[in-house]
């Protein structure tokens, strides 16, 4: 085809625009018209892209050819840069608007124009339709474009990511070097970055970091230069040589470096890691307990249970009742105005900036000593769970034992469904809990706490008068009129409870809301507001005082390494606690560490 032939398809788009309203036959010269016919005339062309040698940039033909000037030309500039764009950025592509352009031209006030010159509706609306085909058909061209030229250049440069097709990862980015993109290095640079990738992209975040890719760009060594930027000995890397496949490094958005630096931070010895430390174990890296997120920071992820609330549970609780008074009691007298120190005292923390630096390592491995010793996460995970099944019930016993008002008011009354099958009790107080956690085998009695302060509810599901369920129900929001947020629901021995059961719940909770079942509003707002005002000894957040963590002691022992001291002053000192609280408190203020006996 040839120029000659452009002009007939932009001919036959205007005659099918004058057909959908004989006023444009006047318009032939208006530049706004000028860019409908060539959108149209663009949709019945012939569109193809070419992959330059060594280039990231597409090539686009039309066939036929239309002016080097004009409407159609911007709109195949735009088109060349989409489709480019979709081989050499992860993230900010050029996104096709070609409606945006018809806007700037003037589509809609030459729609006005011809609506107040006598143009009818249906005639405008045959227009709209005309173009809204032609620009479906150029929108769907383009993406069938993008998809071919971005598999042209990940099979030239870079087939492992071959798989991608709705866009570069930023990973995927990076191995095709776009900055690069027609300079005669890159065809090596291409090689180095695939060969770091397939031994390291379980740590491609590192490897992108501008360090690392330059050592990588110029054929340095990278085990000695990656080793040092992330702190680990060259042994240590061998870890995460192949700890990931190709594809996987490619296509997650994140990858091992942040297990790479909490393995370190805990002091994990390297036979104690995934794969015993070995190279070349994605399989034992991909179910790691170092690539989640713990929700605490006290004990190393790998000996929370599969679940984790068991040993969290146990955690928490060890930490308000033992830890935390004693942190508060060791505190220097002068520095109670101190950000930091305040900080460490109420969360057992460093502060971000500070949590790669030995002291915190030696916190941490202080902390793992005292309270895990050299159990394995099985032993560990046992002896939560018979903590939780002797501590956590006694304690709350302790606390109401202790209270001027023992118990909580109830959420509400006893409902009954209606078929007079099944109930639903609130439980009121910590002998209520204990007998609901002995007759279902859980640890309901740590619930204690934020019961007594009248944040939460346990309700006992009840199926022909035997125990079936237990329902976790937070009261959120505003004291006077709380909203109900379930929380756990749980059967015998913490399985899931049956589906009927489930029905029964949400009926409950329908009634409760519905105010068809009243709840105990003016009673619970004023238990809460006076809870949440004075409190009392079992929840208040400031630390609780060191007789308090001498009482609870003898109730932790079974989660402590054996043969646990008789009492709690004892331990602290043999455990190695005060040295490490000590410590820390040095640490933090820039002091040689003194512990105080």
């Amino acid at each position: 085809m040839n120029a000659s032939t452009w002009s007939m398809l932009e001919t036959s788009a205007f005659e099918t625009l004058v057909g959908c309203c004989e006023a444009l036959a006047r318009r032939r010269a208006d530049t706004r018209v000028a860019g409908l016919v060539a959108l149209m005339a663009l949709s019945q062309a012939q569109l193809d892209a070419e992959v330059y040698d060594n280039c990231l940039e597409a090539e686009l033909h039309v066939d036929p050819t239309p002016s080097a000037q004009g409407p159609a030309a911007e709109l195949l500039n735009h088109i060349a840069c989409v489709v480019s764009d979709v081989a050499r950025r992860a993230r900010g592509e050029t996104q096709l608007d070609i409606s945006a352009r018809l806007d700037d031209w003037g589509y809609a006030l030459l729609m006005a124009d011809l609506l107040n010159g006598g143009a009818c509706e249906v005639e405008l609306t045959r227009i709209s339709e005309s173009v809204g085909t032609a620009l479906t058909r150029v929108h769907k061209r383009v993406e069938e474009l993008c998809t071919q030229h971005l598999r042209a250049v990940l099979e030239r440069d870079a087939p492992q990511a071959a798989f991608l097709s709705r866009g570069l990862t930023v990973q995927a980015e990076w191995l095709l070097v776009p900055q690069l993109s027609g300079d005669p290095s890159r065809p090596d640079i291409l090689i180095r970055r695939a060969q770091a990738g397939r031994l390291f992209g379980s740590l491609v975040s590192v490897l992108r970091e501008p360090a690392i890719t330059q050592i990588i760009d110029r054929g340095e060594p990278l085990t000695p230069a990656l080793a040092g930027h992330l702190g680990l000995t060259e042994a240590e890397l061998r870890a995460f040589r192949g700890a990931r496949d190709m594809r996987a490094s490619i296509e997650q958005w994140d990858d091992f470096a942040v297990a790479a630096r909490r393995l370190k931070t805990y002091s994990v010895p390297r036979h104690q890691w995934p794969g015993a430390g070995q190279p070349e174990r994605p399989a034992v890296w991909q179910k790691s307990p170092w690539l989640g997120s713990p929700r605490t920071h006290l004990i190393r992820p790998d000996y929370l249970e599969e679940k984790e609330a068991g040993v969290q549970d146990a955690i928490l609780a060890l930490k308000d009742d033992i830890l935390r008074p004693l942190v508060t009691n060791r505190r220097p007298a002068a520095v109670s105005r101190d950000t930091v120190i305040a900080q460490f005292v109420n969360e057992l923390d460093f502060p971000p900036s500070r949590r790669g630096s030995m002291d915190y390592r030696a916190f941490l491995l202080g902390l793992h000593q005292a309270i895990v010793g050299t159990r394995k996460p099985k032993a560990f995970q046992e002896a939560a769970a018979l903590w939780h099944r002797r501590a956590a019930s006694l304690s709350a016993l302790r606390h109401e034992h202790t209270a001027e008002r023992p118990g909580w008011p109830a959420l509400c009354a006893p409902w009954r469904s209606c078929d007079g099958r099944y109930d639903v009790v609130a439980l009121t107080s910590a002998s209520d809990l204990v007998i609901e956690g002995n007759e279902m085998q859980h640890c309901v009695g740590g619930y204690y706490d934020v019961c007594r302060r009248g944040d939460t509810q346990i309700l006992s599901v009840r199926r022909d008068g035997r125990r079936a369920a237990t329902v976790e129900v937070a009261l959120e929001g505003p004291i006077e009129a709380p909203a109900l947020k379930v929380g756990q629901f749980k059967a015998i021995r913490n399985t899931r409870p049956a589906d009927d059961l489930h029905d029964v719940l949400r009926d409950f909770l329908r009634d409760v809301r519905s105010q068809a079942h009243a709840m105990n509003d003016v009673t619970l707002a004023r238990y809460r507001r006076r809870m949440h005002k004075r409190g009392d000894y079992a929840w208040r957040s400031d630390a609780l005082p060191l007789d308090h963590a001498r009482e609870a002691y003898p109730l932790y022992r079974p989660l402590l390494p054996r043969p646990a001291p008789s009492s709690f002053d004892l331990w602290c000192v043999e455990s190695g606690l005060v040295d490490t609280i000590d410590r820390a408190f040095a640490a933090l203020l820039g002091k040689p560490s003194a512990s105080r006996r």
